[in-house]
């Protein structure tokens, strides 16, 4: 079997039904990774295919998390009697990490700037404490956080000195590292070998293929007049900061359109001085008398006569710093996928691009007693390069979405039952998506977001009640039957542009004299 050829048939229809689907949303998360390696080790029974792949997503479940003493355990005991599966330098580390005193102490350092985003100081602790009898775990550790500080000192250090890299995850960091520091085509070369070894690897796959179609560095125009919307309450600071990134951007033909929903703060002063600045053409506001919440504001904006002419609408929160490209990045999205119902990116804690807030979600099984869920595979873990790709999805955060005009007209209203924030912009892409437009995640896009949703929600009580509350509306709002189409739909978008590309792979490794494919698009 071929690099390519672990998505096709007849390999990938042989998979356990929730292996298969896992991997189609991505494994480079560890408790992603971890969940298919024991559901595929529980399935495979005498197919040793299936049995090798469980044992090899749980080494990645490692890798990427590897001061799991309970994980470490597990694997070591999976592993017994198994020759030639670990090396002896695997087999030193998870023991570390299974019996060591200061493994729990140290992980615990590792998620807290997993969720921080100080990098910077995990690092400086690294270099001043890191204990002399960690050595078997320190490459894993220190690759984790060298590919998430971004510091590429850091990284070249980590990567020469980087003794082998012959675990799935261990690889992956290289595969950054190299990528990073060499560019284009050290990466291309680095993601072959990664999936000549674990072609199972959505991720590289789809990084793969980005990489040597140039959709990564894409940057097109929309073609025609972008309305941007934004509604705002009471944060003229961040509010400023984000107009002041509107202007630095290359937007083509725009018109900007703010609802101060009632602020009581400087949001007005704010206002009228991009009214000055931009001009009464460009530049329209309105004032509602009070916060009539997320959904009714973007409501009134749509329905704003003036903006019925543009041929997109970007919703913006109030709060983001946004690259100067977005506009074009995200038309590079709809060039690639130009039916899709809605466009978005990556979200990243403004300040700390390796806190991830979202990403592309999937539909998925819900916990006992809910009937379904969304993915959170950005949240389990650092940004690793995982999510660099454009792809379908279901569903874009709605921090900074992008809509055609027919598309956001044919969807409807967003629902105010989830006033006043809080899962109506996951419920009309369900909506969408149901209707036959799904999203698509532009994954080489990231936008930084001020507001860390869900830490405000963990942290204030009434925030809290009020998601949890939206999400039990959520669930009670679809049957089974629109949850089993919208999965069965989901499964065949998602492998179908898996497979295009899998087979556009392919064709070029195999065109003489490098020539491009010539079978256009995707």
């Amino acid at each position: 079997m071929g690099p390519y050829d672990f998505f096709l048939p007849p390999a990938f229809d042989a998979l356990p039904e929730a292996v298969a689907e896992g991997l189609l949303f991505g494994c480079l998360a560890r408790n992603q990774a971890a969940s298919l390696g024991l559901a595929a080790l529980r399935a495979g029974g005498d197919n040793a295919v299936v049995v090798r792949l469980g044992l090899e997503l749980t080494q990645l479940a490692f890798d990427l998390d590897p001061l799991n003493a309970d994980l470490a355990r597990a694997i070591l005991a999976m592993t017994a009697g198994r020759e030639g599966f670990l090396s002896e330098a695997d087999r030193s580390a998870l023991g570390a990490a299974a019996d060591a005193s200061w493994a729990a102490m140290w992980r615990q350092a590792l998620d807290d700037a997993g969720r921080t985003g100080d990098w910077a100081g995990f690092l400086a602790r690294y270099d001043a404490s890191w204990p002399t009898d960690g050595a078997a775990l320190a490459a894993r550790v220190l690759g984790l956080a060298a590919v998430a500080s971004g510091d590429p000192d850091r990284l070249a250090a980590w990567r020469k000195g980087l003794a082998s890299a012959a675990t799935p995850g261990l690889h992956w960091l290289a595969v950054q590292a190299d990528m990073r520091l060499g560019g284009r085509e050290a990466g291309m070369r680095a993601l072959r070998d990664h999936l000549g070894r674990w072609p199972w690897n959505v991720g590289a796959l789809l990084a793969l293929h980005d990489l040597a179609r140039g959709l990564d560095t894409a940057l097109v125009p929309l073609p025609g007049e972008l309305a941007i919307f934004l509604y705002t309450f009471n944060k003229a600071d961040d509010l400023g900061r984000t107009l002041d990134g509107v202007l630095a951007s290359d937007l083509g033909r725009h018109r900007i359109f703010v609802l101060d929903n009632g602020s009581t703060d400087a949001t007005p002063e704010v206002l009228a001085a991009f009214g000055d600045r931009i001009g009464p053409e460009r530049f329209f506001t309105q004032r509602a008398p009070v916060n009539v919440g997320a959904p009714a504001g973007r409501n009134w904006l749509r329905h704003l006569p003036e903006a019925q002419g543009a041929d997109f609408v970007a919703y913006l929160d109030d709060d983001l710093t946004l690259p100067p490209d977005w506009a074009l990045r995200l038309g590079a999205a709809v060039a690639a996928y130009p039916e899709a119902g809605v466009y978005g990116c990556r979200i990243s804690d403004a300040g700390s691009p390796a806190v991830l807030q979202a990403a592309e979600l999937h539909l998925a099984p819900g916990a006992p007693g809910q009937p379904f869920a969304a993915t959170d595979l950005h949240l389990q873990g650092p940004d690793l390069g995982q999510f660099t790709s454009c792809r379908p999805c279901l569903s874009v955060t709605g921090c900074c979405h992008l809509f055609s005009r027919q598309a956001l007209d044919a969807g409807g209203d967003f629902d105010i039952r989830f006033s006043p924030s809080q899962f109506d912009d996951f419920d009309r892409d369900l909506r969408a998506a149901l209707a036959g437009r799904f999203a698509v995640c532009q994954g080489h896009l990231a936008v930084g977001h001020a507001r860390k949703s869900g830490t405000d929600t963990r942290k204030n009580r009434a925030a809290g009640a009020n998601a949890h509350g939206n999400m039990l509306k959520l669930q009670g709002k679809y049957d089974a039957g629109e949850i089993k189409r919208l999965r069965r739909e989901q499964r065949i978008r998602l492998l179908t542009d898996i497979r295009k590309k899998a087979i556009w792979l392919s064709r070029r490794e195999t065109a003489r004299d490098g020539e491009t494919p010539k079978d256009g698009g995707l």
